[in-house]
């Protein structure tokens, strides 16, 4: 079952599609179809291939990323976090 939808494309596009249309003899919506579906089903087959990660996996490759941009650009953290978590959450007097 087709279902309408309003897409919105620039005048040239607008007047590439009517003139393929004509002479193609389709209208303007086959033509449409005919060229995003394939797309469509193509850009869904490659998302459904991206392997679905637990929120373990997914934390620790942003740790992954964040250790690489780190020794890039040669960034360190404080070495007291553990000592001064409360500091750098919420402010509270630092732990000497």
């Amino acid at each position: 079952m087709l279902t309408r939808m309003q897409i919105l494309f620039e005048e040239e596009t607008k007047q590439d599609l009517a003139f393929l249309s004509e002479i193609k003899n389709q209208s303007i919506s086959h033509l449409v179809r005919s060229y995003v579906v394939p797309k469509v089903k193509e850009e869904k087959k490659k998302a459904g291939n991206i392997k679905k990660m637990s929120g373990v996996e997914t934390l620790l490759k942003m740790a992954e990323s964040a250790e690489r941009i780190a020794k890039k650009y040669k960034i360190t953290g404080p070495k007291d976090v553990s000592t001064n978590i409360d500091y750098y959450l919420y402010g509270t007097p630092k732990i000497k």
